[in-house]
């Protein structure tokens, strides 16, 4: 059955977009320490910034598995420009942040806060639905936001953030929706 997995997964139009070994593929925005360490993409030092992923993606799916330090702020770039310049217009920034954050993980920064995810140094995972401006957001197998977007955001990458703190991106697929 585990062997069958991956061709169910492939044939239902999933793609994984990191490879766990480099980061072929994903380009840099800023001079993060981007780095593959035990088949996850990590950075703790540098400036704030993305990593990019090359392919187009418009309306799709996406999972990631993420571990964030305690204390770090980071996320997960949908829908980006490869160098945003309005949370509201060039993208949807997921936000990984602790509690006291004004939008911890889980929220849309800028568009909905989701206050309950708490903080935690363990592994946990993201997934979500990107549609024509409705943003469907699962956290750890729960969904927890639906968010309509008007007008939707104008970019067509998928980015991993590094802000404070170390932060570390994992398992990440993707599925382009027509």
């Amino acid at each position: 059955l585990s062997l069958a997995l991956p061709s169910l997964a492939a044939s239902a139009g999933w793609t994984s977009i990191f490879d766990g070994k480099t980061l072929a593929g994903w380009k840099p925005t800023s001079n993060a320490n981007w780095r593959v360490e035990r088949g996850a993409i990590v950075a703790d030092q540098g400036k704030v910034g993305l990593l990019v992923h090359e392919d187009n993606y418009r309306n799709y799916e996406l999972i990631v598995e993420f571990k964030a330090a305690r204390g770090a702020n980071s996320g997960v770039f949908l829908s980006t420009k490869e160098k945003p310049e309005s949370l509201m217009t060039d993208c949807y920034e997921l936000n990984i942040a602790p509690p006291d954050n004004p939008f911890p993980t889980g929220s849309l920064v800028a568009r909905e806060k989701y206050p309950d995810a708490g903080e935690t140094d363990t592994w946990r995972r993201f997934d979500v639905r990107v549609r024509n401006g409705r943003v469907i957001v699962k956290l750890d197998g729960r969904q927890i936001l639906d968010h309509e977007a008007k007008p939707a955001a104008s970019g067509i990458r998928i980015g991993l953030q590094k802000n404070s703190g170390r932060v570390a991106f994992r398992n990440i697929r993707a599925r382009k929706l027509d």
